[in-house]
């Protein structure tokens, strides 16, 4: 694995990480200042977010047999809402997709294994959606 450190020994799944933690706090904030309702699919975007920047700083960890799929996951699930929500926080997603998808290409995982974890990162998304309904 060839860890890439940004400026104080920083690396970009860490920066994806607290990125996503900014977001996810930023859209608690709006939906509750909306009066949202907490049973619909807010829940499951928040914890989605939140459990993506946790993998992807995670990720960072882990040697390239677990890491590549928990890379990949965190990435996709990051690109997934940042096009999903584009119409309200999405964009704000972006920057910590980015740096998820540059922690990415940094490892030297087996392609099958980021396939993997993109295609988890739609089963999930997919599923979520239907089970919130």
């Amino acid at each position: 694995m060839r860890a890439l450190c940004i400026a104080g020994g920083i690396r970009p799944g860490q920066v994806a990480a607290l990125l996503a933690f900014a977001v996810d706090g930023l859209y608690l904030a709006l939906i509750a200042q909306q009066g949202g309702d907490a049973a619909s699919r807010v829940p499951f975007v928040a914890v989605s977010i939140a459990g993506a920047g946790v993998v992807a700083a995670t990720a960072e960890l882990l040697p390239t047999v677990a890491g590549g799929p928990a890379a990949a996951w965190a990435a996709a699930t990051l690109w997934i809402w940042t096009v999903l929500a584009s119409a309200s926080i999405g964009i704000a997603i972006a920057p910590a997709a980015v740096f998820a998808t540059i922690a990415l290409t940094r490892r030297e995982a087996p392609s099958v294994a980021v396939t993997a974890g993109i295609g988890l990162g739609f089963l999930t998304a997919a599923a979520g959606l239907a089970w919130t309904g």
